[in-house]
């Protein structure tokens, strides 16, 4: 009876032997990647699941731009510094689209946009807005700590008032000798501080 068990256990271990593909072979490779897939498509799942709704759909608004942020590590500071950073890399990138959008309205006021001299000029005003920008005006509005594995996740919420970005601008192109003597360039101008009014009035 012994025997019989043990020659059963034998056949059995040869034939789940004989059905799995031998490591190496491009069979072996891929049960590893679909097993390497599943397992990212539950973690992505999983931190959905976890993420706060004021995340998942940052409040648009006419007077300011948000973004959130996520960040995880076995250190709760760098977690949260990480949050911190990635939601201000997501900020500067809107304010940088912001600015170009107003930079060229201002532009096609003047109405000088195939002008060498202003669009070189174009180029400095917006990165330098850009940076005037990201240094000063943006508040944490939201954030949330979790437990992940052993390790913090952090979410932070960032809002930055659309009306700085204008004022930012405005001030970077007052200082630019070839756009503020532009024809219809105070026309343009005023346009913009008017802009930036109705901004503050939320």
């Amino acid at each position: 009876m012994k025997k019989l068990i043990v020659l059963l256990s034998g056949l059995m271990i040869l034939t789940i032997s004989s059905c799995a593909p031998k490591p190496g072979t491009p069979e072996a490779a891929l049960v590893i990647s679909k097993d390497q897939i599943e397992k990212q498509v539950q973690k992505v799942q999983k931190d959905i699941d976890n993420m706060p709704k004021w995340c998942l759909n940052p409040l648009i608004s006419d007077f300011a731009i948000s973004a959130c942020g996520s960040g995880e590590s076995a250190n709760m500071n760098m977690a949260k510094n990480r949050a911190l950073l990635r939601a201000k890399r997501q900020i500067a990138d809107m304010i940088d689209s912001q600015i170009s959008s107003r930079m060229k309205d201002f532009i096609d006021t003047t109405g000088m946009g195939a002008n060498e001299q202003v669009k070189e000029s174009r180029q400095v005003v917006i990165k330098n807005t850009t940076i005037e920008a990201n240094l000063t005006g943006y508040k944490q509005t939201k954030i949330d700590a979790q437990s992940l594995n052993g390790k913090y996740k952090f979410y932070v919420l960032l809002e930055y008032p659309i009306g700085e970005a204008n004022k930012a601008l405005l001030n970077q192109i007052k200082k630019n000798e070839v756009l503020s003597t532009q024809k219809d360039a105070d026309k343009a101008m005023a346009e913009l501080e008017a802009e930036i009014e109705k901004r503050k009035k939320k």
